[in-house]
Parts: structure tokens; C-alpha cells; sequence
């Protein structure tokens, strides 16, 4: 996880720009990520 959220955050855009002028968004689309990297976290150790 602390290797694919980096890179997955450079991706979406998701900055500390955007984390200072727009908190709400930033906090929506980390969430976002976070979730979908749990997903595929779970997805290649659960179901493979």
C-alpha cells in the first residue's frame, strides 16, 4: 500500500496544492484511492 498510493496519488493529481485550496476534494479523492488500493491488495492476496 505505501508503494502503490504514491503513485496512484501523482496519477489522479491529488497534491498538497490541492490539499491547501480545495481540503474537501483532497480528502475525497485520498479516500477514494485508499479504498481502491485495499481493493487490489485484497484482490491479488484473497482471490488469486
Amino acid at each position: 500500500m505505501d508503494a502503490m498510493l504514491p503513485r496512484m496519488m501523482e496519477a489522479a493529481g491529488v497534491t498538497e496544492e490541492l490539499k491547501a485550496h480545495d481540503p474537501i476534494r483532497w480528502v475525497g479523492l485520498m479516500n477514494t484511492l485508499k479504498a481502491q488500493v485495499e481493493e487490489m491488495i485484497c484482490q491479488e492476496f484473497i482471490y488469486i
